[in-house]
């Protein structure tokens, strides 16, 4: 009588246990960390739309602690490349000025290596085949603080504005400063009314008088 009166009770504990866990749980666990990471990558993009480099820069690093490494692959390998062309972005903007593990941003030297390695992750990401009109704009601007590859820079963008797919009025001011610089003040002047076309702010259109 006892194994028998026992019998309802190992019944009753096999249905208590958790039933195994699912292989769509392992799934649900990918798509949280990716939706993680897609979520720092939009908060990035907001800082850096909103001149916040340093936040931009560090919720990048901390995301992608080897941001740095040009050949590093990843499952979530669109997101690395574009949480890179944040980095590199937000080095350009803030003219090198960022502290970040690699990136000491103390000096002058400095602040060169941090310009030239994010000019060369955005001409790496062209290279890969991202010929996206954008990319070509961002990589003109990085260009454009190197004053061995103005050149290149006024190139790209002049190849843009021939065809008005100049997509950023950031992008237009860039273009007018290179022209000032080369002693074009006509088509500067061009430059900077296009700026102004797609801007809501006038003043975000102001030449750069420094150089």
């Amino acid at each position: 009588n006892g194994p028998a009166r026992a019998l309802p009770y190992l019944h009753t504990v096999a249905l208590a246990r958790p039933p195994p866990r699912p292989a769509s749980a392992c799934m649900n666990e990918v798509e949280r960390v990716v939706d993680v990471t897609n979520q720092a990558i939009r908060t990035a993009d907001d800082l850096l739309a909103r001149g916040n480099y340093r936040g931009a820069a560090r919720l990048i690093a901390s995301t992608f602690p080897r941001v740095l490494e040009a050949e590093y692959s990843t499952r979530r390998q669109q997101l690395f490349y574009r949480g890179q062309q944040i980095l590199a972005l937000a080095i350009v903007r803030s003219r090198g000025d960022l502290k970040l593990p690699g990136l000491p941003g103390k000096t002058d030297a400095d602040r060169e290596v941090a310009l030239a390695w994010a000019a060369g992750i955005l001409r790496l990401h062209v290279a890969r085949g991202d010929h996206k009109v954008v990319l070509r704009s961002e990589l003109a601007e990085a260009l454009a603080l190197r004053p061995a590859e103005r050149h290149e820079a006024r190139e790209i963008l002049h190849e843009l504005a021939q065809t008005d797919i100049i997509p950023t009025a950031r992008a237009w001011l860039v273009l007018a400063n290179l022209e000032t610089q080369r002693g074009d003040a006509e088509a500067a002047a061009r430059a900077v009314l296009r700026c102004q076309d797609i801007s809501t702010d006038d003043h975000a259109c102001a030449p750069d008088t420094s150089s």
